[in-house]
């Protein structure tokens, strides 16, 4: 996950991050948000970020394991 002005994480690297994991078939999730809060745009309350991760953590609990590295929440590619 990565937000938009992200300058500490930036989306683009995190999309190359994500294409290596791909490429090497891996099971990958990812979800870039729209935020004008730079990095620490994670620490406010926003319904976007909080439904990306309750996502993510509703579906690791339904994983036949409960493996994490199986998991994944909605994917959106911007």
């Amino acid at each position: 996950m990565s937000f938009t002005t992200d300058w500490r994480f930036s989306p683009a690297r995190s999309r190359e991050i994500v294409k290596a994991l791909l490429d090497n078939s891996r099971n990958v999730s990812y979800a870039e948000i729209d935020a004008p809060h730079g990095h620490d745009a994670f620490l406010l309350d926003d319904v976007r970020y909080m439904s990306v991760v309750r996502s993510y953590f509703d579906r690791i609990t339904e994983a036949p394991d409960a493996s994490v590295s199986k998991a994944s929440a909605g994917v959106s590619m911007a």
